[in-house]
């Protein structure tokens, strides 16, 4: 059975999201709080350790992504401009969400002790996700195009209007558009959590946890500014 979505913007699913997210984020504070307390991983009984809190972790972050797609299904325009996030957080937004290349600029400023090897395995991934992010920028920008075509700007000038007995079809001109735009976050998203997997598996453990509580600190220390300075703009 297929379940017919809501077009346009619906803010429905905001209010349940938001809730999830600073859940979300909660946990993510207890998990940077774990990951700090387990930075050695030097012996058997450590690695072990290290290596369950980096499953946990990962899997704390896959509950965000599934989180996500579902508001995806519901409205996929909202996640460009997601309230949820602060105004500075949102001026990191890439296809609704960090651009993949960011983590390998977190991982260089806080895993210096790569080998050779790993230094050669990173730099083709980076060279990689950098070819799947044009890719991908290049599809944003056709699906925008289409959005802002002059076809397009007619069918929202005329709709709901009869012309020659017929009205529009505005909705799916829309549909389309949001179908285009549901494929191309989650193809996002997939390059974000496959960069990340990928990244995990050329790290040891140690490597591993310093790279997650990086990642971890960034995230949260650009929401407190974020939220701290659109409370100031508030007062001001």
């Amino acid at each position: 059975m297929v379940r017919t979505r809501r077009l346009g913007i619906n803010n429905d699913n905001v209010e349940p999201f938001e809730t999830f997210f600073q859940g979300w984020l909660t946990r993510q504070e207890h998990y940077l709080q774990e990951l700090v307390q387990v930075t050695q991983c030097n012996n058997q009984e450590n690695e072990v350790m290290c290596k369950e809190l980096i499953t946990r972790v990962l899997a704390h972050y896959n509950e965000y992504y599934e989180a996500k797609a579902r508001v995806a299904q519901e409205n996929v325009f909202l996640l460009f401009s997601p309230p949820w996030f602060s105004s500075f957080e949102r001026t990191y937004l890439w296809i609704a969400g960090f651009r993949p290349r960011l983590v390998f600029r977190i991982l260089s400023g806080s895993v210096l002790d790569l080998s050779e090897d790993q230094s050669r395995r990173i730099g083709s991934l980076t060279r990689e996700v950098k070819e799947e992010e044009k890719e991908l920028s290049n599809v944003l920008s056709m699906v925008q195009e289409c959005m802002v075509s002059p076809e397009m700007v007619a069918l929202v000038t005329q709709f709901g209007r009869v012309q020659n007995g017929l009205v529009p079809d505005m909705e799916s001109e829309m549909e389309r558009v949001r179908i285009s735009m549901e494929a191309l976050v989650e193809c996002a998203d997939n390059l974000r959590e496959m960069t990340v997997t990928n990244i995990l598996v050329i790290l040891n453990s140690s490597q591993a946890i310093r790279f997650l509580i990086a990642i971890a600190q960034f995230q949260l220390t650009i929401r407190r500014y974020g939220l701290r300075r659109d409370a100031e703009s508030q007062w001001a």
